[in-house]
């Protein structure tokens, strides 16, 4: 940490069970927002690791820790990708799904300097817009975003087919 500023850095293979472990830790979290579409699955965490290490120096792709005392206190995985064919907004989209910090009270900052590091990253990659996932319950989350501006851009509505009623 400098000047209160968490030290944010690509991330290695000694980062991927803290890294693992923050993403289950989501995981739990937005799986009691939303049990149906987040359901857990039973090797998630095993599966996700080994998912972020194909991440590892993949093109097109940042996966960031920030440090704090000598400890990972958060991370955010961000792609560069092309916008469907439908949609032209000039450039690559910086989309990110993965994206916590290990207790709410760091998103101000731990999450707001993953986010401008992911966001700067990206824009060297040719990235124009940012699509970031947050559940809507997600309300520490929600007001990072807020500060840096963003807008809800879309929302999923979810109901399983069993449960809707045919008449």
């Amino acid at each position: 940490m400098t000047d209160g500023v968490p030290v944010v850095r690509r991330a290695d293979e000694s980062d991927l069970d803290t890294i693992a472990a923050l993403a289950e830790m989501k995981r739990v979290q937005y799986e009691s927002y939303q049990p149906v579409f987040h359901r857990r699955a039973v090797h998630a965490l095993a599966d996700h690791r080994a998912y972020l290490r194909t991440l590892l120096g993949k093109e097109g792709t940042l996966l960031l820790v920030a440090e704090q005392h000598g400890r990972v206190t958060g991370f955010i995985f961000a792609a560069v990708v092309s916008a469907p064919s439908v949609y032209d907004p000039q450039g690559g989209i910086c989309f990110i799904d993965d994206f916590m910090v290990e207790d709410p009270s760091l998103w101000p900052t731990t999450g707001r300097a993953l986010a401008q590091d992911a966001f700067d990253g990206a824009r060297s990659l040719g990235a124009v817009l940012a699509n970031v996932v947050c559940g809507p319950r997600d309300a520490p989350k929600r007001a990072l975003l807020g500060t840096l501006g963003f807008e809800v851009g879309s929302e999923w509505h979810l109901r399983p087919l069993d449960e809707i009623n045919k008449g």
